[in-house]
This record gives structure tokens, C-alpha cells and sequence, in this order.
């Protein structure tokens, strides 16, 4: 029967030693299972803790004994002190000040033991003496049969210590985590009650060795199949919960690699275990795709702050449009140690929104088309001026050509003012082709001025047929960028509506002011003030509602699509009444800088 006990205290580190390393991986592989940590360091100090046990009881020489019951108890009261910070975390209490305090005083009682002549167990120089085991194996003898004031110290903080762990999974179990709370209160009691028999051997009431490293076997045991088993069960819930997301869900590390997908994402790049992936986007991207996806990734890791990304892949041969969360994901200390993302599906959202604006820019053209169609016979007047102009004066030419006595100079003159006269038919058919001409928009730089006095220009004849007297206030150092043709449309439309406004008032009363201004806050301003009705019933917002008219025959999507026009420029636009007659409508948009302008 000799030689028991030392094999059964190597084989407890063994199994010490096992369980540092499993649950080490967990703790390292799932960074919120931080109290796994915890625990693989309690483990590992307990792996020390039995290898200097062995050596005490193989002591051959005071020397020896004492040095190995100081490594002993230093060993043990580092293992109380590191103790109620995984009680912490464990149960997840939030004061800090409980378990430092019990740190401290095992810490003062660790340094005593190391600077003490005998250690915290010895008040003086021991005896060496060796004591036989019930089943006849002989060892050192390690009780204390006198114990001094650290000794005692020492108990009282282990003590502390276990009362803290049980006022910890009283709480715990105060909060409706029963089964949690059971678990650590029974590993708890058990090694107390492994603690407690050392008493009985120290004071000879029991022949047997000291059992308190069977005590953290039996802890553990407990912890480590508890800890286990919520671990699983929390993985199992939060695994469920994700499966059931329509969008993609995962969760990173550092690193890049995936730690945690719900199955939709497995589904998406056929992978067997969603919940071990250890794989990079460069496993499952193009290349240039995958270093868009880190780079968003990097962004949001080093702002601490979410961001939403439109992210573009290519999976299964057939590009997809993904709107992406990222978050980080950070410790109790703040410190990022992971990135979550929530991608959701818009491919066929961004198709159905390139179909609409295939229908915005064909109502828009309708909408054009329109407005020149009630221009007609202006416009038509409009370029029989020119062109009556020019058959007049080559009809002229020729006269005096045909009369063989020609001047130079007057010859000249009618030359210029052919090219005149051609110059402005070309700038009113360019125009109306501007109008017309169905195309993607584009932006370009321009003074607003301009556009104004383009479009004024065309409605010229209009003006004059109406009886419409119109004042213009255009300032030239007026940029902006935007697509020349739709604001253009814009002008066109408040133009329109402010000769229907003033179509029925008197001859006399017929007036429209159009001015185009730079403000000192960063925008242009376009204003077109009428002497009509004014607004209907003050409704300055339900102007620009689409199909809100009131035309007999008007469909009501001028003014809806000026706004929209306007806003899609990073513009505002609005009406109000005017304090005496009519009513003012607006808009602005932002000055443009010219580029390599400071």
C-alpha cells in the first residue's frame, strides 16, 4: 500500500494541468467566456501548488520543509486572491472594490510568507518529523501544531474568500440564474468543507493527510462540468436566435477569422459548422473584394464607433448588394477584441430602385415634353423671328448683288447680322434639344444665372403674348454643379405655374420677378415672386405632393418633381405668400468650388 499519495498528487496536476489548457481554448477561442480564463489561471497555479505539496511531504530536512510549506502557502494564497476575481466574473458582479480587498490582504499576507524566517506556517524553527498514512505509507509531517498571527491572517482571508463566493451566487441566484448559482455554491461548500478537515488533521483529531487539494479537485469537477454545460447551453440559445435572422450574422476576431455565423451564412458560402469557421473573407472573396470587406472592417475598429457600409460580392458567380452593420465588440476595460456585422440582402431593393429612377427620369421627360408643348406656338414665334430675319437680309444681299453696284460695308453688315440672327435660332433649338433629349443625368459646372436667362430666353415670346411684364435680377457669380437640363426643367416649371397664377388678373397686374442671388451661407438662391392668387388656402407644403393641383387640367407633378430634382442636389426648395399680392417660390442650392480653387 506504500506509495499512494504522492502519484495521486502528480496525477491531480495532471488532471490541474488538463483543465488549464481546455479551458484556456475556450477562454482564447470565445472571448466572452472571459470567467474560462479565470478559471485556467486558478488551474495552473493549482498545478504549482500540488508539485510543492509533493515536494513538503518528501522533505528529508527542516531546510526542505520549510521551503516547501512556504512554497505551499504561497502558492495557496495566490490562488485565494486570484479566486474572487473569477467569482466576478463568473456571476458577473459589478463592484470592484469587494474582490480587491481580499487580493490585498492575501497579497500582505504572501509577502510576509516569503520575508518571514519560516513562513506564514511557522512561528519557529520546526522539527522534521514524518507520520504514517492509515494505509502504512510514511511522509513528512506538515500539520501545524502552533500557529501564529499570519498563519491565522491567512485563514481568515480564505474565510472572506468563501463568504464572498457564497454572498456572489446568492446574487446570482437572487437574479434567476438557479442553475448557475447552485453550481458554485456546491463547489464552494465543498472544497470549505475539504478546507475544514485540514483543522482536524493541524490539530490531531483525525491520523490522515490534509485534503485540500482534493477539495479544488472536487471544485474543479463541479465548476468545470457547470461551466461546460452553460457554456453549451448559451451557444445553443444564441446559435437558435441567430438561425432564425433573415440576414447574415457573424462575428470576428482581430484577425479577420470568423468565429460565429448563424445559418444563413453557412447556407450562403456552403459551409458544414457555422459555429467553428476559423476563416478569413480572403477564404471566400476575390481578392480585391476581400480587402474592400477588411478595409471597412479596419474603419470601424479604429473609430470604436458603428458604421454602416453598401457592400458589393460576388458569391456563387452572381453579384450581390449587401447594407452591413459592423460594430466592435469590447471588453469590461473597452478594449475592442471583436467585430460583429449584420449584412442584409438589397440586391433586388437596389434593382427595383434603378427601375424607379428609369421611371423618374421618363416622367421627368414626360413632364418636359409637356411644358414645351404648351410653349409651342411661343416657341414657334420665338424662330420665325430669326429666321424671317435671315431670309430678310439674304433676300437683301442678293438685291444688291444683283445690282452690281454693292458697298463693302453694307454688305457686311448684313452678313452679321445673319450670323446673328443664326446664332440665336441655333440657341433656342439647342435648347429645345437639351429639354427634349432623354439621357442619364449628368453634373457639370455652371452659373444658375445662366440657366435662368436660357430658359427666360424661350419664354420670351410667351411673355409678351400673355401681357406679362417680367423683371430679372440675375447675379453671374453664381456656380454651381449639378445637371444643367433638370435644373433647367426646374425653372421651367415655377415659370409655368407662375403664368397660370397671373393669367386672370388685370392687364396692369401682370408681373413676374425672377432673381438669382448668392448667399453668405454656402448656397445659390433662385426666387420666382408672382402678383397672383397666391397659394391655395396657405398650403405651402402640399404644393409639392404629387398630384396636388389646382389646374383644371393639371396632373399635379411639376412642383413634385422640382423637389425631388432639388433635394437629389443637396438642395431645399419652398413657397410662401407674399405680404402684399402673389405668392414666392424659392429654391437654393449649394455654391459649387471650381476645382483647384482654394
Amino acid at each position: 500500500m506504500n506509495g499512494i499519495l504522492l502519484p495521486l498528487l502528480f496525477a491531480l496536476a495532471g488532471l490541474c494541468a488538463y483543465a488549464t489548457l481546455h479551458h484556456a481554448m475556450i477562454g482564447w477561442r470565445s472571448p466572452l467566456q472571459r470567467a474560462h480564463l479565470w478559471f485556467a489561471l486558478l488551474c495552473l497555479v493549482m498545478v504549482a501548488y500540488l508539485v510543492a505539496k509533493a515536494s513538503a511531504y518528501q522533505a528529508d530536512s527542516v531546510r526542505a520543509l520549510v521551503e516547501g510549506r512556504r512554497w505551499e502557502a504561497t502558492l495557496s494564497l495566490l490562488l485565494f486572491a486570484i479566486f474572487p476575481w473569477f467569482v466576478r466574473t463568473y456571476t458577473r458582479l459589478t463592484p470592484l472594490w469587494l474582490p480587491t480587498v481580499l487580493s490585498l490582504v492575501l497579497t500582505v499576507v504572501l509577502v510576509a510568507n516569503v520575508l518571514l524566517p519560516f513562513g506564514a506556517n511557522y512561528v519557529e524553527r520546526p522539527e522534521l518529523a514524518h507520520v504514517t498514512l492509515p494505509w502504512g505509507e510514511e511522509v513528512a509531517d506538515l500539520r501545524v501544531h502552533r500557529r501564529g498571527g499570519w498563519h491565522n491572517a491567512g485563514w481568515l482571508g480564505f474565510m472572506l474568500v468563501f463568504a464572498y463566493g457564497l454572498h456572489a451566487s446568492w446574487q446570482q441566484h437572487r437574479r434567476g440564474e438557479h442553475r448557475s448559482a447552485r453550481t458554485l455554491a456546491t463547489a464552494m461548500a465543498v472544497f470549505m468543507a475539504f478546507m475544514l478537515f485540514n483543522q482536524l488533521v493541524n490539530r490531531g483529531l483525525v491520523e490522515f493527510p490534509h485534503t485540500a487539494e482534493f477539495g479544488f479537485l472536487a471544485l474543479l469537477l463541479v465548476m468545470s462540468l457547470g461551466m461546460t454545460r452553460a457554456l453549451r447551453e448559451t451557444e445553443r440559445r444564441m446559435q437558435t436566435i441567430l438561425d432564425q435572422v433573415p440576414a447574415l450574422v457573424y462575428l470576428k476576431d482581430l484577425q479577420g477569422r470568423y468565429l460565429l455565423s448563424n445559418r444563413p451564412f453557412a447556407e450562403m458560402f456552403k459551409l458544414g459548422d457555422c459555429a467553428d469557421l476559423n476563416r478569413t473573407d480572403h477564404d471566400l472573396f476575390p481578392p480585391a473584394q476581400a480587402e474592400s470587406l477588411s478595409a471597412n472592417d479596419r474603419e470601424v475598429l479604429e473609430s470604436g464607433e458603428p458604421c454602416r457600409f453598401e457592400e458589393r460580392v460576388e458569391i456563387a458567380g452572381q453579384a450581390r448588394t449587401y447594407l452591413t452593420l459592423k460594430f466592435p465588440i469590447n471588453d469590461a476595460d473597452g478594449v475592442p477584441y471583436g467585430l460583429c456585422g449584420v449584412s442584409t440582402d438589397i440586391t433586388d431593393l437596389r434593382q427595383r430602385e434603378t427601375e424607379m429612377e428609369v421611371l423618374r427620369r421618363q416622367l421627368r421627360h414626360s413632364n418636359r415634353v409637356a411644358q414645351l408643348g404648351t410653349l409651342s406656338n411661343s416657341l414657334a414665334h420665338e424662330l420665325n423671328q430669326p429666321l424671317t430675319a435671315i431670309l430678310s437680309n439674304a433676300e437683301a444681299g442678293l438685291h444688291l448683288l444683283g445690282r452690281g453696284k454693292s458697298d463693302p460695308q453694307e454688305i457686311r453688315e448684313i452678313l452679321q447680322d445673319i450670323v446673328r440672327d443664326d446664332g440665336r435660332a441655333f440657341g433656342i433649338i439647342r435648347g429645345l434639344r437639351d429639354m427634349l433629349r432623354q439621357r442619364v443625368p449628368t453634373c457639370e459646372l455652371f452659373s444658375l444665372a445662366d440657366v435662368v436667362a436660357e430658359i427666360l430666353a424661350l419664354m420670351r415670346s410667351e411673355l409678351l403674348e400673355r401681357g406679362v411684364v417680367s423683371e430679372q435680377q440675375l447675379d453671374r457669380d453664381c456656380p454651381v454643379r449639378a445637371d444643367r437640363v433638370q435644373i433647367g426643367q426646374v425653372i421651367l416649371n415655377l415659370m409655368m405655374n407662375a403664368l397660370d397664377a397671373v393669367e386672370h388678373r388685370p392687364a396692369d397686374q401682370r408681373r413676374i420677378d425672377v432673381s438669382v442671388s448668392r448667399g453668405g451661407d454656402g448656397y445659390v438662391r433662385a426666387t420666382v415672386r408672382d402678383t397672383g392668387a397666391g397659394l391655395p388656402g396657405g398650403k405651402s407644403e402640399d404644393i409639392f405632393d404629387a398630384f396636388f393641383s389646382t389646374k383644371a387640367h393639371g396632373l399635379g407633378m411639376g412642383l413634385a418633381l422640382s423637389r425631388s430634382i432639388i433635394e437629389a442636389h443637396g438642395g431645399r426648395i419652398w413657397a410662401c405668400d407674399n405680404p402684399d399680392q402673389g405668392a414666392t417660390v424659392a429654391f437654393q442650392l449649394p455654391v459649387a468650388v471650381e476645382e483647384g480653387s482654394s
